[in-house]
């Protein structure tokens, strides 16, 4: 074989080497395909307190916390965060690990843990349509739910999804002095339940007694359950959301051994200390449910 023969296989290699090094460098540096899946506002509610995050496909996030006030309407006097930054998904760093979304804020107002500059790692633990699960580093697992309307996800990957509210749980707090003031502790929450036909503890609403057609109620041991657990918290685990989401937390581990992996999500749609036996009444007549009534027979 000729010297410029050989000479030209030598170029053609070091040329298709290069080639494929290039398109190894491009595929480590692009970002994985569920970045599409992220982008789009999310939502998160603990009690009143609702927050929205965008994260935008030019690499940009928002977040907004908003405080809801009465009647359900935002309170427009109560301090908004706002946090605007950068974002961007990694691929794990081990085949099977989460995926790792990593958020660097660029602009803070209002009281939050977010720093300028101080970029924050999640682990993306669940990712769908509709919900995604992120836990940071040494804390809690937060899921947000998709924010296309006011109404919830009938489906989560093709398996029907039913929100089954708990009704208006309602409890003394203990007290940690003598001279401390009675107050009662006032919860509302919806579960998001998968594939409920079957489940033991999840059962139809009874029609005959005024129940909604098609809704569905916990069984009472579960209802016992979170309110033998709330009436031995006492008002300093309660006095704060960042309390509060410790508490939501135990109702996800007090529930979990009746569900298992058919409970999805624990919304705290409203949480009230109060010290008056009114608050109560007002509190459990915002969401107590109201009575279907049957037809004559004949009309």
């Amino acid at each position: 074989m000729g010297t410029g023969m050989k000479n030209g296989f030598k170029r053609d290699a070091r040329r298709v080497m290069w080639v494929l090094v290039a398109l190894v460098l491009v595929a480590c540096d692009k970002e994985p395909p569920e970045r599409d899946m992220i982008v789009g506002p999310w939502k998160d509610t603990i009690a009143s307190y609702h927050t929205i995050i965008s994260f935008r496909s030019n690499g940009s996030f928002g977040i907004i916390r908003l405080v809801e006030g009465q009647h359900s309407k935002i309170d427009e006097k109560a301090e908004r965060v706002k946090v605007d930054g950068k974002w961007k998904l990694l691929p794990p760093e081990m085949e099977g690990d989460p995926l790792l979304l990593i958020m660097t804020p660029e602009m803070v107002v209002g009281d939050t843990p977010w720093a300028v500059d101080t970029p924050v790692t999640y682990l993306i633990e669940r990712l769908t349509r509709n919900s995604m699960l992120l836990r940071p580093s040494g804390g809690e697992r937060i899921t947000w739910d998709r924010l296309r309307s006011t109404k919830a996800p009938e489906e989560e990957d093709g398996i029907p999804l039913t929100q089954v509210p708990t009704g208006p749980l309602v409890v003394g707090l203990t007290k940690e002095r003598l001279n401390e003031d009675n107050r009662y502790l006032c919860v509302q929450l919806i579960l998001t339940v998968n594939d409920v036909e079957g489940l033991r503890y999840v059962e139809p609403e009874d029609t005959s007694v005024g129940g909604a057609p098609g809704a569905y109620r916990l069984h009472p041991s579960l209802l016992e359950a979170l309110v033998l657990h709330m009436s031995r918290l006492s008002y300093r685990d309660v006095r704060s959301l960042k309390r509060f989401h410790e508490v939501r937390a135990d109702f996800i581990r007090i529930l979990t051994p009746y569900l298992g992996s058919h409970l999805q999500d624990i919304k705290v749609v409203k949480v009230v200390v109060t010290s008056t036996r009114e608050g109560v009444s007002e509190f459990v007549g915002e969401f107590a449910p109201e009575k279907v009534i049957a037809p004559e027979a004949g009309s």
